[in-house]
């Protein structure tokens, strides 16, 4: 095992919860392909894309509304409590969205509308975690921390789609979402047994407008919130693309988009693993090359339109995209203030959550026009053309930046002469 893996699984309260971080990664892999399969059930053959972008976007976009709307409640709340609260709502709704289904009672609407009461407290959960590990772990083993958590959340690409597939070909994707109310029920109770050493103490409420002014006087945390947010827009449509690709193109087979879902998870472990071995990487020039090689490969499904081109591109798409997470999240941990992680976290999970269910539900605007091939296409040439773009910025600010030393220093030389 790496030193840096060691190094965190020597702390108690981090080693008791990876296996709740681990079951709950799982159910909601399995929620990647159920959310989407159960969409296309519910909706007329007409608006299959349609229902199927607003469910995807229900699932994640209300986020954004309860770390806005709830602020002056969960701010000042630990870790622990954090990802408790998440744990509960999201199990207890999709309890009951399996049991309306087979009831007969779920229609279309009311599916996205329980999904979305599902996620209005999940940028709080994604808070919770990413404070829990910064709690838990000096600064010099968050990398490795980071990427130890990011490759079980992977790792979930592998077991939780082909296992859906598996379930909902014989029980229904009703099942499948209730396999997911199980694994934050077991997340929640491995919540309880642990007892996180915090190192700010109980804080009190911090206002919106501290939170955004701390964010915006620190320009890489600024530049890379832009990028991520762009990124994962125009990532958005591929979670409608791929499913209606499969429903249009491949059979129609759950089992298929499980696969390629799984492939991908297979290449993200993979990157984790290495990821978290690092003692660090250059911001820049990784997270520049993650993006072009993420959009590079989605290019082979949408060229060929096989099955074996999915699997091929999406393993290598997640190899690539591994370290992402991981380099944002100890960016995070390394420049906010201690007592305004919490609020830091979600302030930017807030943001970022929206970006991909608006681009999952321009997305089904865009398989309607394009087709799901054609979308595929657009999505990964545009992320390719991001890239590019963010390459062009960070250079023309590194040379407006050494043109400013240079002239300070002519400066200095005149007044010292």
């Amino acid at each position: 095992m790496p030193e840096g893996y060691a190094r965190c699984l020597a702390d108690r309260d981090f080693r008791r919860m990876q296996p709740g971080f681990l079951i709950s990664f799982i159910g909601d892999g399995m929620s990647l392909l159920g959310v989407a399969w159960l969409a296309i059930r519910l909706a007329a053959p007409a608006d299959r894309a349609t229902v199927t972008g607003l469910a995807v976007a229900a699932y994640s976009l209300p986020g954004a509304i309860g770390s806005i709307a709830l602020r002056r409640w969960l701010s000042s709340r630990d870790a622990r409590s954090l990802i408790l609260l998440d744990s509960v709502l999201r199990g207890a709704v999709f309890t009951l969205i399996p049991v309306l289904h087979w009831a007969g009672l779920l229609d279309a609407t009311t599916y996205v509308v329980l999904l979305a009461v599902s996620s209005l407290l999940h940028a709080w959960g994604i808070a919770g975690r990413q404070a829990f590990v910064a709690e838990c772990l000096p600064p010099e083993s968050r990398l490795a921390g980071n990427s130890m958590v990011a490759g079980q959340e992977q790792f979930s690409y592998i077991a939780g789609p082909p296992l859906a597939g598996a379930v909902a070909s014989v029980l229904g994707p009703g099942a499948v979402l209730l396999c997911d109310a199980v694994s934050y029920a077991y997340l929640a109770l491995t919540v309880v047994r642990v007892r996180v050493r915090s190192t700010v103490g109980r804080r009190p409420p911090i206002p919106l407008r501290r939170t955004v002014r701390t964010f915006a006087h620190r320009p890489a945390l600024v530049g890379l919130l832009a990028l991520s947010y762009l990124f994962y827009l125009l990532y958005g449509p591929v979670e409608v693309a791929v499913p209606v690709f499969v429903a249009d193109h491949l059979g129609g087979d759950p089992t298929m988009l499980g696969w390629i879902w799984g492939a991908f998870g297979a290449g993200a472990v993979t990157g984790a693993v290495i990821t978290g071995a690092l003692r660090r990487l250059p911001l820049w020039p990784a997270t520049l090359a993650i993006v072009a090689g993420w959009g590079l490969a989605m290019l082979p499904l949408a060229i060929f339109g096989t099955l074996a081109a999915g699997i091929a591109g999406f393993a290598l798409g997640g190899l690539i995209y591994a370290p992402y997470g991981p380099l944002s999240v100890t960016l995070l941990q390394r420049e906010a203030p201690p007592d305004e992680l919490v609020s830091l976290s979600a302030f930017r999970s807030a943001i970022l959550v929206s970006a991909t269910p608006l681009g999952a539900a321009l997305g089904g605007r865009l398989v309607t026009g394009l087709g799901s091939g054609g979308t595929l296409l657009l999505s990964g040439l545009s992320t390719v053309g991001l890239a590019v773009l963010g390459a062009a910025c960070v250079l023309s600010a590194r040379l407006r930046g050494e043109a400013r030393s240079r002239s300070g220093a002519q400066s200095l030389s005149r007044g010292s002469a």
